[in-house]
């Protein structure tokens, strides 16, 4: 079942804020990225950077510091974005069996969004995109104002998701979904979130993703430990996990509503219809995520990044990359059998060649960006695909 089949919508309406209840608070006052507030202590700065103490003891963000939050970007970046679950093959959970509360509460969502399937409508309701166009994903928006739901018992408002989920399609930002957030302490389970059991939720840790790119970079140690002060601790609730449900609204998904991916979305980059999809698996999706326009980039170097990966590793596996997209892109007029057996096969061997390049160490710091699994714990499919 897909949303179109769930029955008419109303009328599109603009929502007003609504009630959060309880456990739902603003929380990002302001872009996550934009600088926090400085230690007190003199941090260890990375070379070239010590202009980005300004007065009153806050980090300027001018054009003398580009390298500090730089870096700080690629590091939350990636632990937002960069490695979020894959699914299975099969694309479970599948969405057949939604409850008529969940119904509702997805008609909610699909009101409150309406407006927002022109890009603009959104930018001028406050809306700031966040990051780049993630493979079987998008670009991340968020609201400065939006809702903070923290606690594994935060009751969501169905109008105020987290993030809005947009990719390029053609030139045009497309609205594919949304997202809720929910922040979470250390032991809390993920959230219960809609009615039923169909949404799929995982845990992004950020403390432990951060941890993971700062071994080797001394420098970022005292601006990391400045944005978790200004985004979790100095909250008094510690809560330093952010668990995320996508709701695929936009773009109908064949996986179900819930998927951590949307399979279709790189179908439609590269300018074929979305039945091409039709019994491909994620395999075939991947492998033509990398044929798209920035396919091997947004595939390979924030994960890179993240792990400090040797130059000559990084150049060697977008040289494979490269390949492995000609290979498909070459064969985007056959049918739609072989187009995803090609798909699939490419992906599998950048996959297989992405394991034998990479260190124990280095594919642990890349794991580290994401915790699978729900308040069941983490599925053998799920934990199988995390690396990358």
């Amino acid at each position: 079942m897909t949303l179109a089949q769930i029955g008419p919508l109303p009328p599109p309406v603009l929502t007003g804020s609504g009630s959060t209840g309880r456990g739902a608070h603003r929380w990002h006052e302001r872009d996550p990225f934009e600088p926090p507030a400085a230690p007190t202590s003199q941090p260890n700065w990375l070379p070239g950077d010590a202009p980005c103490l300004g007065p009153a003891g806050r980090f300027s963000n001018n054009s003398a510091c580009p390298t500090l939050f730089a870096a700080m970007r690629k590091i939350i970046l990636a632990a937002l974005l960069a490695a979020a679950p894959a699914a299975a093959h099969n694309g479970v959970p599948h969405d057949q069996g939604l409850t008529p509360a969940t119904i509702n509460q997805l008609h909610a969502v699909a009101e409150a969004i309406a407006p927002y399937h022109d890009v603009r409508h959104a930018e001028a309701a406050g809306w700031k995109k966040s990051g780049g166009d993630e493979p079987l994903m998008g670009e991340h928006w968020y609201h400065p104002d939006g809702a903070d739901y923290t606690g594994s018992d935060a009751p969501l408002d169905f109008t105020r998701p987290s993030n809005l989920i947009y990719t390029l399609i053609a030139g045009e930002r497309v609205l594919t979904g949304v997202t809720f957030n929910v922040r979470l302490g250390e032991g809390e389970a993920a959230p219960d979130g809609f009615a039923g059991d169909a949404d799929r939720w995982h845990v992004h840790d950020l403390a432990r993703a951060i941890a993971a790119a700062l071994p080797d970079r001394p420098g970022l140690r005292s601006p990391a430990d400045g944005w978790l002060e200004a985004n979790s601790r100095s909250r008094g609730d510690e809560r330093g996990r952010l668990a995320m449900v996508h709701v695929w609204l936009g773009i109908d998904n064949p996986d179900g509503v819930f998927a951590d991916h949307h399979r279709v979305v790189p179908y439609l980059k590269l300018g074929l219809p979305a039945s091409h999809a039709r019994g491909a698996g994620l395999a075939a999706a991947h492998g033509l995520a990398l044929a798209a326009e920035g396919g091997c980039a947004a595939r390979i170097d924030g994960r890179l990044w993240l792990a400090n990966v040797p130059p000559a590793t990084t150049q060697a596996l977008h040289a494979a990359c490269a390949q492995e997209a000609q290979r498909i892109r070459e064969e985007l007029g056959a049918s739609p059998a072989r187009l995803n057996e090609v798909a699939a096969a490419g992906w599998q061997r950048f996959d297989a060649l992405w394991d034998r390049s990479l260190s124990a160490e280095e594919r642990e710091r890349i794991a580290a960006i994401v915790e699978h699994g729900g308040p069941a714990g983490p599925t053998p499919a799920t934990a199988a695909h995390g690396r990358h």
